[in-house]
């Protein structure tokens, strides 16, 4: 069974548009299955990726100057 590292290392590794499909498809699957409305889903996949893509750009650079070690300008 997958542990929650190992399956965000494997989310990390799909491309942009790989990532914003499966959560377009998740949408859809918390939705019922109900179609009608796969753009709206597709356009918050999309926010949705992008916000996490940024997320992680913070975190990665909060942890490359650590508050201690504060870069020099």
């Amino acid at each position: 069974m997958p542990t929650a590292d190992t399956t965000k290392s494997g989310i990390e590794s799909l491309s942009h548009g790989e990532r914003v499909r499966l959560r377009a498809q998740e949408l859809y699957r918390r939705r019922g299955n109900q179609p009608g409305t796969a753009m709206d889903d597709w356009l918050q996949a999309e926010k949705d990726v992008r916000e996490a893509e940024d997320r992680m750009i913070d975190e990665a650079s909060e942890e490359s100057f650590p508050a201690s070690d504060p870069p020099g300008y």
